[in-house]
């Protein structure tokens, strides 16, 4: 019997795919694969809609039917960042590879994956995973760069906050005319001192102030947030960074600073929390909750599980044991210098799909934007033959303005995004190398940060720390543990090796 298969293909937008030169020719070179090992197909799934994002109609409809049936054990697509450009894709896709013992074979890519993949392939493809989201990332970025250009000249590069509104033609934020005398008497009722934060509330609500229609009282915690905001004098922060904005304010700065005064003298005499090195990183594996930190002696700091009927309660680590532990962790995805250069040389030859995909998410911004150019030029004609009314002109013509601008700002981040996902790649491996030497000369914070950038799923259980690291560091493990069974091995004489 032929072994049976799906097709999956993909290309990053409508436009590509009326365009027609993306899909059929993918799966006119997977069917001859098909044919070439003796496959028969028995259904292909294809789609066009960005891989950066998890949650794709084909992709989905395509893991739900090979969870549905036995017989379909291979996936054919042309290469890795036609399958996904997220790691939660990716997640998925290797789940199958090791519960289901499916194969994903990589055409172009000359390269099969399945449950008994080498270690090291794993690794490359894990990287190429990683490298094909990162190009998704440095768009983010770039999108980033310009908030930041624009939180600099002193306008509010975000979704306007309670009391403001977002102005679709100068992209600029201005005061709700019914919010912002919400706002403006939450501020005059707290000054007056009459008030705490949970009678504020009611207060706001017997004077008929909705705060919202599905909310009509506000929620303490954004009451609570609403009067520290300096937006509210024309100010904001932006990246930490304080700004001197450009909009208008609600209330004056004389009333916030006495708000602020207020809520200092109100909390004054608590007791600020101590940063534990390891909160929010653990949890416990018998009940799901999380590990808290407790200090013992005014120098001792144990961690247990915060769940008083777990049987793991009783059960104390050091914070100097779980350090340690992480240590190990750390210097564990230290790579071996002949795998650095394979994962470099390979992220080199990846370069190539990369620069493909870059090509065509131009070519289609580029084509959409003569569309749209034709778009302004085709109601300028109709309006001066008095085909449409001035009104409709004024709206459609804004209309593509805008679109048009969209465009040009993609055309411009997808340009600068192309530029350093290589780099990236290779500071990605590079980290491993320095992983627990960064860790050692930065605060609780940032360490927090670079463990939960190798993994988000941290268990303390009986003082063991256990986790499951995220690719492609999980194979680096795999491959030094493998590397170090060889040595081993070619060093002892008991296996006949000199």
């Amino acid at each position: 019997m032929k072994d049976k298969a799906v097709i999956y293909a993909r290309v990053s937008t409508k436009g590509q795919e009326e365009e027609g030169y993306s899909i059929p020719a993918q799966i006119k070179l997977l069917k001859d694969y098909a044919l070439k090992k003796g496959m028969e197909i028995v259904q292909v799934f294809q789609e066009s809609e960005s891989a950066s994002k998890a949650g794709r109609r084909q992709f989905d409809a395509m893991l739900k039917f090979l969870n549905e049936q036995n017989e379909v054990k291979d996936v054919l697509v042309e290469k890795t960042d036609r399958l996904y450009r997220n790691l939660k894709d990716y997640s998925h896709i290797d789940s199958l590879l090791e519960e289901k013992n499916y194969k994903i074979h990589l055409v172009k890519e000359n390269e099969i994956l399945d449950k008994n993949a080498r270690s090291q392939t794993k690794f490359i493809h894990g990287i190429k995973a990683l490298v094909s989201k990162n190009y998704s990332d440095n768009l983010s970025e770039e999108v980033k760069k310009g908030k930041l250009e624009k939180a600099e000249q002193g306008h509010y590069p975000s979704v306007a906050p309670y009391g403001y509104k977002n102005n679709i033609l100068t992209r600029l934020i201005e005061p709700d005319e019914e919010k912002s005398l919400f706002v403006k008497r939450a501020f005059e009722l707290y000054s007056s001192q009459e008030f705490s934060l949970d009678t504020l509330r009611e207060q706001l609500y017997e004077e008929g102030f909705r705060y919202l229609s599905s909310m009509p009282r506000i929620p303490r915690s954004n009451l609570e947030r609403m009067l520290h905001n300096v937006l509210y004098i024309g100010d904001f922060y932006w990246n930490e960074k304080y700004y001197k904005g450009k909009h208008k304010p609600i209330i004056s700065s004389e009333l916030f600073e006495k708000v602020q005064e207020i809520t200092s003298n109100r909390s004054k005499g608590q007791k600020s929390k101590r940063d534990f090195q390891f909160t929010g990183l653990l949890s416990c594996p018998s009940c799901g909750r999380a590990i808290t930190a407790e200090l013992k002696k005014g120098k001792y700091v144990y961690y247990h599980c915060s769940n008083a009927k777990c049987p793991e309660k009783s059960v104390c680590t050091r914070e100097e044991e779980i350090e340690k532990q992480f240590l190990e962790l750390l210097n564990s995805i230290k790579i071996d210098a002949n795998l650095l250069e394979i994962a470099i040389k390979a992220l080199k030859e990846h370069l190539n799909d990369e620069k493909d995909f870059h090509y065509e998410a131009v070519k289609n911004i580029q084509s959409n934007l003569v569309k749209t150019r034709n778009k302004l030029e085709k109601i300028y004609e109709d309006k001066l033959d008095g085909l449409i009314s001035e009104e409709f002109w004024f709206k459609k013509h804004n209309d593509y303005v805008l679109e048009q601008k969209s465009l040009l700002n993609s055309l411009e981040q997808h340009k600068q995004g192309s530029n350093n996902y290589l780099e990236t790649g290779i500071q990605l491996i590079e980290l491993s190398q320095r992983a627990s030497e960064l860790y050692s000369k930065q605060n609780s914070t940032e360490r927090r940060r670079l463990l939960r950038f190798l993994s988000s799923n941290y268990m303390l259980k009986a003082q063991k720390l256990d986790c499951k690291l995220k690719e492609p560091f999980e194979h680096i493990v795999k491959l030094n543990q493998i590397e170090n069974i060889r040595r081993e091995r070619d060093s002892n004489p008991r296996y006949g090796y000199p």
